[in-house]
């Protein structure tokens, strides 16, 4: 097996680069990963697959070609001609933009499912702030927030009690995991409960990215939810799951 080098692919230059390299150093320190900011929406990149390479599920089209395509940084351009065993996708939900792609992003879901391969998608709801949206630990109020993208940065700046990434520690994190898989498995399910491996593992995003649009569609709202963090999940998940079974009280499960 050759070595891993995992490439993200975040959609801002501070929030997103900030999270991967606190996550990293604290849970996978040993690993190289470089991280690559396309600067734009979602939305804006389903626009140029579905300009330019409207089969891109076809198989045949690999996204770090097309980000470099776009990218005039001859050091960038490198970057995206490198080598990497994984490829992460992460990106905000952006229902407000102007010119929203959702049946495009929706197929781009489907598609973007494994990081060893063509890569895999994580979209966050309302946007990645939502990592740091908890007032305690656990947060009793996490199985209700829901949260409108307006605003939604000056929200969490007033709400939060974990702004502060330099505090972070490897526990930070899976707590931080450990809920959203719950408040995931509530947006599913109807139950706010850690669900088993096997059940994470058939998690359907598609539907995921359906009730959070359904939701803002009707109410202008959306669950809060981060699935960055489940990089941590699904970077080895046999592990996670073991771990947190042994210390449920611990991270409240």
């Amino acid at each position: 097996m050759g070595e891993q080098r995992i490439l993200f692919v975040s959609e801002g230059l501070e929030d997103e680069p900030a999270f991967l390299h606190k996550l990293m150093k604290e849970a996978y320190p040993a690993l190289h990963y470089r991280i690559y900011s396309y600067k734009t929406t979602i939305h804006t990149l389903a626009a140029r697959l579905e300009e330019e390479y409207p089969d891109f599920d076809s198989g045949d089209v690999d996204i770090q070609f097309v980000l470099r395509e776009m990218d005039n940084d001859v050091n960038q351009r490198t970057l995206l001609s490198s080598h990497f065993s994984d490829v992460i996708l992460a990106f905000d939900f952006d229902p407000h933009h102007d010119h929203p792609r959702f049946d495009f992003v929706q197929r781009m879901l489907a598609f973007y499912t494994d990081s060893t391969d063509m890569g895999k998608l994580y979209i966050n709801y309302p946007m990645m702030q939502s990592f740091k949206h908890f007032i305690s630990f656990p947060d009793p109020g996490y199985r209700y927030r829901f949260a409108s993208p307006y605003g939604y940065k000056e929200l969490v700046g007033r709400e939060s009690r974990f702004s502060d990434l330099t505090k972070y520690s490897y526990e930070t994190f899976v707590r931080i995991a450990v809920q959203n898989v719950k408040k995931l498995h509530l947006i599913l399910h109807g139950s706010y409960a850690l669900p088993p491996k096997e059940a994470y593992l058939e998690i359907d995003w598609m539907s995921v990215y359906g009730i959070e649009l359904e939701m803002f569609d009707e109410q202008g709202i959306t669950h809060v939810l981060n699935t960055l963090c489940f990089f941590l999940i699904d970077y080895n998940t046999s592990n996670f799951f073991s771990m947190v079974a042994r210390h449920r009280e611990k991270y409240d499960c």
